[in-house]
């Protein structure tokens, strides 16, 4: 399954539907940043986990001057 949502995925929709394979595949994403909504919130608390830091990062950057921010983030190890 992909989604033709413009230029790109339809020449990728076009190009996987017209080939015959034995080992199906399922893409899925991208996936929007789950802070999108924080702009409606004057406090935020934050929550990430490994990469996940990478999209909370961004909203702490874009609201850190404008909103109370609190962060939380898990890693498996400090290294």
């Amino acid at each position: 399954f992909i989604a033709k949502a413009g230029d790109w995925t339809e020449k990728v929709h076009n190009k996987v539907s017209s080939t015959t394979t034995v080992r199906p595949v399922w893409i899925s994403g991208p996936f929007p940043s789950p802070y999108n909504s924080a702009v409606n919130y004057d406090n935020m608390i934050l929550v990430a986990a490994g990469i996940g830091i990478t999209p909370a990062l961004s909203a702490i950057e874009a609201y850190r001057d404008s909103r109370r921010i609190n962060l939380i983030w898990a890693v498996r190890d400090v290294s």
